[in-house]
C-alpha cells in the first residue's frame, strides 16, 4: 500500500491528540469524584474542589491542573447534565417606540401592531423590516404619502436631531434606524454577557442568533441549578427609577374597593374588588392581593376604560406591584400576597430620578442593623447626588419608592435630607438576591425589554438518567457489533473492529478538541449511527472482496480491486457524501441538540471514511506482506447470499401497486388523524413530572382541566401522556402560549401544581418546583409562537433541500433516471414514516411527537435509504461496463443480487443498532429511534423494489448503455 507510513503517522498523531483531549475529561471527573466522596453538602464540595484546583497532573510531555482541564473537558448538553437554555428576544418594538419618543401617530402605532402579528408568521425576517413594510403599506392605504420617516412625529424628533435630518429621504432614515437598532441589540448582548459572567456560571454559551437586527440571543448554562435566578437575571431590563409613594390615599382605596370589573368589560364573576383586596401587609402600600388573583387585577389595571373612570386627582398615578410575594399566609386561602403601590412623579409625570445616575451597586449585609439583613447599596454620580439631596429634602416625612422594571423593591420613609449620593434598597432579600440585583445594576440596563421566547429546563436527576441509559445502549451496541463482525468476517472482522474503536476515539477527540462541541443525547445517537455507517463501509469492502474471490481472483487481486475506485470505494464515497449532505442541511436548519447530532454525524462520517478505507487496508496489506492468509468469511457465513438469482424485476408492477396503495392509505391517515405535534412546532409549555406512585393519566388530565383556565374562566385542555415509567408524565398546555413573561410562566406552573397536588400528598409548591428533585417537575420546555413558526418553516425547507440536494448529486454522479428513482423511493419512505406516526400516536406506549428530533430522524432515514439505493446503482453502473451485451432487465436483477449480501448485512446491523438504542436509550430518544427503525426497514424495501425499478421504466430501449457515459 502506497503511503502506508503516512497513513500510520496520521493515525498515530490523531490518536495521541484524541487521547490528550479526552484525558482532560478523565482528570476533571477524577477530581470531582474525590470531592463528592469527601463532601457533606454542595458548599463543602465546592470548598474541596477549590483546594484541589491547583493540584497538577504531570504526564511528562504535558501537565495541567483542574482549572486548565475543566476548560478543555468534554462539555455535556442540558439533556445529559441538566441546566437551562433560553432564547431571549430583545423587543425591537420598544426600541422603535423609544426612537419615536413614544409617538401616538396612528399610522406608526398601526404599523407596529401589524408588525407584531406578521412576525409570528415571518419570524425569519427582522422585525424592523416588517415594520417598514407595514408602515409604507398603511401610509399608502390612507393616502398620507407626505408622512415620512423623518417627520417630527415619527423619527425626526429633537431626541434624534444629531443623526436624523428633517429633510432626509426614507431610505436614508431606514438605513440609520437599522444601524441604531443593531447597535442597541449589540449593547443588549454585551449587558447580558456581563451579567452572566458576574453571576459566575461555568462555561456558559452566549451568542446572537439570526441576522444583525433579529434581536435573538441564545444563553445556555449546562449544570446550572438555580434556574429562577438565571431567568430573572436575563429578563431584567434594569430600568431603575425613583418615585414618590402616595400612601394611605383614601380616594385610591375607595375607588378600587368599590370598582366592579364587569363595568370595564372584563369577564369575571367578581362584582367588586372588595372581594379580593386585603389590608396592606407592607408599609406605604395601598393594599395586598393574593398572587392567584393578580392576573385578574392586572387585566383591570390594563383595561382601556380604567383611567377615564378614575377621579382626576389619581388618574395619572402609576400602580406597581411589590417585587416579591409576602410569605405570610392566610389561614383560609393558604395564599401568598403581593402589595400594590400608588406612585407619582414630577410635573411631567416622569420619575423623580432616573436610574442612570447610579455609578456603583453592591449586594451585602447591613451590618449597621440588628437584623443584619441583606441590602443593595447604591452610589450615585455627582449629578445624581445633587438631585437626590434635593428630592429627599423636599420629601421629608414622605416615602420614596425604588422601582426596578416596574416593580417596587423598597419604599422607605424619608426622615431627613440625604447627602453624598448614597442610597440603599432593602426588600426582604436573601444575600444571593441582593448580589444578583447589584450585578444587574452594575452591568447596566438593557436598551429594551427582552422576553424568553424559548426555554428548556432539565433537572440534574433526569440528566443523570439520560447518561446512564446512553452508556448502557452504547456499550451493548458496541459489543454486539464487534462480535457480529468477527462472526461474519473472521479475521477481517477483527480488523474492522479495531478500525471502529479507533474511529470512536478520533470522533470523540475531534468533537472535544477541534470543534469544542457539546455532547447531547441526539449527539450520542449520532455517534452510534456513525458506528452503523462505519460498519457499512467495511461490509461493502469485504463483500466486494468475497465477490472477486468467488469470481476466481487471487486474494491480493481481490483486495486490490475492492479497495479501488472502480471497486468498493466509489460506492462508499457516494453513500457517505449523500449522508453528509443531509447532515449538513440539518446543521444549517436545525437548532440546539439537532445541530449537535448533525455535527457528530458529519465528523463521524469523515472518520469512518479514513478508518474503513485506509486503516483496514493497512492491516490487510501488512498480513499479506508477511505471506499470511486473510479470512473474509467463516465456515458458517462463507456461502450466505451467494449464487442468488432472484427475479426482482418481474414483480415490479405488483410492488408499484402495493407501495402506491400503502402510500395513499397513509396519506389519508395523516389528513384524518393528524400528528401529535410537539411544542417545537405548535408552541406552548411542556412539563415532565414524576410522582411517587403510578398515576392514571385520564384522572390527572381532568384535575388539570379544572386549574388550567383562562382569565375569562374558559378551560384550555392539556395533553397528559405517560413518559417513560408509569409514575412519570409529560403535560403539555397551550394556555397563554402567546404570553411569554416570567410572571405568566410562574402563574402556569402554579396552576399545574394545583392540578397535580392531590397526586402528591404533602408536597409543597416549593418542593414541587425546586431545581434538584427526584419527585416533582423534572424539566420544562417553553416555545413561543414565533419560534414555533420558525421551526416549522425551517424543518419543511430542510426536508425539501435534502431531497433536492441528494437528487442533484445523484444526477451529477449518475443520470436523471437514477435521480428520479432515488427521489421517488425517498418520498415513499417519508410517507410511510409520517403515516405510521400519524396512525400510532396515542396507541403505542411511548412518545410519538413530531419535534425537531423527528425531523433529524426523517433526514437520517432519507440518507440511509438513498445510501442503500446508491450501492445498487453503483453496481448497475459497473455492470453496464462489464456486461455490455446483457439485457438491461437482467443486468438490474444481477446487480441487485450482487449487492444483496451487503444490503441485508448492513440493514440487519443497522436495525440491531437502532433497536438496542430504542430499548436501552431512554424515553427522550424513543420516538427518534422508532422513526429510524421504520426508516431502515422501508429504506431497504424501497432500494430493492422501488428505486431501481423506477429507473428501469424511465430508461428507453437503447438508452441503457449511455447511462454510464461521463458518470
Amino acid at each position: 500500500m502506497k503511503g502506508k507510513w503516512l497513513i500510520a503517522g496520521i493515525a498515530i498523531i490523531l490518536g495521541i491528540l484524541s487521547i490528550r483531549q479526552l484525558s482532560y475529561t478523565w482528570y476533571t471527573n477524577k477530581i470531582e469524584s474525590e470531592a463528592f466522596a469527601l463532601a457533606t453538602d454542595e458548599a463543602h464540595e465546592q470548598v474541596i474542589l477549590d483546594s484541589l484546583a491547583n493540584d497538577t497532573l504531570n504526564l511528562g510531555i504535558i501537565s495541567y491542573n483542574y482549572h486548565d482541564a475543566k476548560n478543555k473537558e468534554l462539555k455535556l448538553g442540558l439533556d445529559l447534565r441538566g441546566g437551562i437554555s433560553v432564547i431571549l428576544q430583545v423587543q425591537v418594538r420598544d426600541l422603535l417606540e423609544n426612537l419615536s419618543t413614544n409617538s401616538k401617530n396612528p399610522i406608526f402605532t398601526e404599523a407596529l401592531d401589524a408588525a407584531d402579528i406578521r412576525q409570528r408568521t415571518q419570524g425569519n425576517r427582522a422585525y424592523v423590516d416588517i415594520f417598514f413594510d407595514e408602515f409604507e403599506r398603511i401610509r399608502a392605504e390612507k393616502g398620507q404619502t407626505d408622512l415620512r420617516y423623518a417627520s417630527a412625529d415619527i423619527f425626526g424628533n429633537r431626541q434624534n436631531a444629531t443623526f436624523i435630518d428633517f429633510n432626509e429621504s426614507d431610505e436614508s432614515v431606514k438605513s440609520k434606524i437599522r444601524k441604531d437598532i443593531d447597535s442597541k441589540i449589540g449593547t443588549a448582548y454585551q449587558v447580558i454577557s456581563s451579567r452572566i459572567n458576574r453571576f459566575g456560571v461555568v462555561e456558559p454559551v452566549i451568542q446572537r442568533l439570526g441576522g444583525d437586527a433579529d434581536g435573538r440571543i441564545l444563553v445556555e448554562m449546562p449544570g446550572e441549578k438555580n434556574k429562577d435566578r438565571i431567568k430573572n437575571l436575563l429578563q431584567s431590563t434594569a430600568k431603575l427609577e425613583f418615585w414618590k409613594v402616595e400612601a394611605n390615599n383614601p380616594q385610591v382605596n375607595s375607588f378600587f374597593s368599590t370598582l366592579n370589573p364587569q363595568n370595564l368589560g372584563i369577564k369575571t364573576e367578581l362584582e367588586s374588588l372588595h372581594e379580593i383586596i386585603m389590608p396592606p401587609m407592607e408599609g406605604n402600600s395601598l393594599f395586598s392581593v393574593a398572587t392567584k388573583d393578580t392576573a385578574i387585577f392586572n387585566q383591570i389595571l390594563n383595561a382601556p376604560g380604567l383611567r377615564a373612570s378614575m377621579p382626576t386627582s389619581i388618574r395619572n398615578y402609576k400602580y406597581y406591584w411589590g417585587h416579591k410575594p409576602i410569605e405570610t399566609r392566610d389561614a383560609n386561602t393558604n395564599a401568598r400576597f403581593l402589595s400594590l403601590y400608588a406612585l407619582s412623579g414630577d410635573q411631567n409625570n416622569a420619575p423623580l430620578l432616573p436610574g442612570d445616575v447610579v455609578d456603583e451597586a453592591t449586594g451585602e449585609r447591613n451590618t449597621g442593623s440588628i437584623s443584619n439583613e441583606p441590602i443593595v447599596t447604591m452610589r450615585m454620580n455627582a449629578e445624581g447626588a445633587q438631585r437626590w439631596s434635593r428630592i429627599t429634602e423636599e420629601n421629608v416625612g414622605n416615602s420614596i419608592a425604588i422601582v426596578l422594571d416596574n416593580m417596587v423593591y423598597s419604599a422607605p420613609n424619608i426622615n431627613e435630607k440625604i447627602s453624598g449620593g448614597s442610597s440603599q434598597i432593602s426588600g426582604n432579600f436573601t444575600l444571593e438576591e441582593a448580589r444578583d440585583l447589584a450585578n444587574i445594576l452594575q452591568a447596566g440596563s438593557l436598551p429594551a425589554s427582552s422576553k424568553i421566547v424559548q426555554l428548556e429546563e432539565v433537572g440534574p436527576s433526569l440528566g443523570q438518567e439520560a447518561i446512564n441509559s446512553s452508556l448502557i445502549s452504547f456499550a451493548v451496541v458496541f459489543v454486539l457489533i464487534l462480535l457480529w463482525m468477527v462472526f461474519y468476517y473472521s479475521r477481517v472482522g477483527i480488523y474492522a473492529d479495531i478500525a471502529l474503536t479507533i474511529n470512536i476515539l478520533f470522533l470523540m477527540g475531534l468533537l472535544v478538541g477541534l470543534f469544542g462541541a457539546t455532547l447531547s443525547l441526539p449527539g450520542i445517537a449520532g455517534i452510534i449511527l456513525t458506528l452503523g455507517m462505519a460498519i457499512d463501509a467495511n461490509i461493502i469492502i469485504n463483500e466486494r472482496v468475497k465477490d472477486e474471490l468467488f469470481a476466481g481472483k487471487s486474494l491480493k487481486e481481490a483486495v486490490s480491486i475492492a479497495y479501488s475506485w472502480k471497486g468498493a470505494i466509489s460506492a462508499i464515497f457516494d453513500g457517505h457524501i449523500t449522508s453528509i449532505l443531509t447532515a449538513a442541511i440539518l446543521l444549517l436548519f436545525g437548532k440546539g441538540p439537532v445541530q449537535g447530532f448533525a455535527i457528530t454525524l458529519i465528523i463521524g462520517l469523515f472518520c469512518s471514511l479514513f478508518t474503513a478505507i485506509f486503516l483496514t487496508k493497512m492491516f490487510i496489506d501488512k498480513r499479506l506482506e508477511e505471506g499470511k492468509n486473510v479470512q473474509f468469511f467463516t465456515s458458517i457465513t462463507k456461502n450466505w447470499f451467494q449464487g442468488l438469482n432472484i427475479d426482482f424485476m418481474s414483480k415490479r408492477k405488483l410492488f408499484y401497486i402495493i407501495s402506491t396503495v400503502i402510500s395513499l392509505i397513509f396519506i389519508v391517515i395523516i389528513f384524518v388523524r393528524g400528528f401529535d405535534m410537539g411544542v417545537d412546532f405548535e408552541g406552548g409549555r411542556t412539563y415532565t413530572i414524576r410522582f411517587e406512585q403510578p398515576v392514571n393519566t385520564n384522572e390527572l388530565r381532568l384535575e388539570l382541566e379544572k386549574t388550567l383556565t383562562n382569565d375569562d374562566g374558559t378551560t384550555t385542555a392539556p395533553t397528559v401522556k405517560i413518559f417513560g415509567p408509569s409514575n412519570q408524565v409529560k403535560v403539555t398546555t397551550k394556555l397563554k402560549a402567546n404570553q411569554e413573561s416570567t410572571e405568566v410562566d410562574e402563574e402556569i406552573k402554579q396552576k399545574i401544581y394545583e392540578g397535580v397536588k392531590s397526586f402528591l400528598p404533602g408536597m409543597s409548591y416549593e418542593d414541587f418546583s425546586k431545581d434538584d428533585t427526584e419527585v416533582g417537575i423534572l424539566s420544562i420546555v417553553k416555545v413561543g409562537p414565533t419560534i414555533a413558526d420558525d421551526t416549522t418553516r425551517a424543518s419543511i425547507i430542510a426536508v425539501i433541500l435534502a431531497l433536492l440536494g441528494v437528487g442533484i448529486y445523484i444526477l451529477f454522479r449518475f443520470r436523471w433516471q437514477f435521480g428520479v428513482g432515488i427521489i421517488v423511493g425517498a418520498v415513499h419512505d417519508v410517507i410511510v414514516i409520517l403515516g405510521l406516526f400519524a396512525a400510532l400516536h396515542g396507541i403505542l406506549p411511548f412518545n410519538l411527537e413530531i419535534d425537531q428530533a423527528f425531523i433529524a430522524a426523517i433526514l437520517t432515514a432519507i440518507g440511509y435509504s438513498i445510501n442503500d439505493s446508491v450501492i445498487i446503482f453503483d453496481r448497475i453502473r459497473e455492470n453496464l461496463g462489464l456486461y455490455p451485451k446483457m439485457p438491461f432487465y437482467d443486468l438490474i436483477n444481477k446487480s441487485t443480487n450482487n449487492t444483496l449480501s451487503r444490503t441485508m448485512n448492513t440493514s440487519l446491523s443497522m436495525l440491531l443498532v437502532v433497536l438496542i438504542i430504542f430499548i436501552f436509550g431512554g424515553e427522550t430518544i424513543k420516538g427518534f429511534m422508532f422513526a429510524m427503525i421504520i426508516g431502515v426497514i422501508v429504506g431497504t424495501y424501497s432500494s430493492i423494489y422501488i428505486s431501481s425499478q423506477i429507473m428501469y421504466d424511465l430508461t428507453k430501449k437503447g438508452e441503457a448503455r449511455r447511462l454510464v457515459k461521463n458518470s
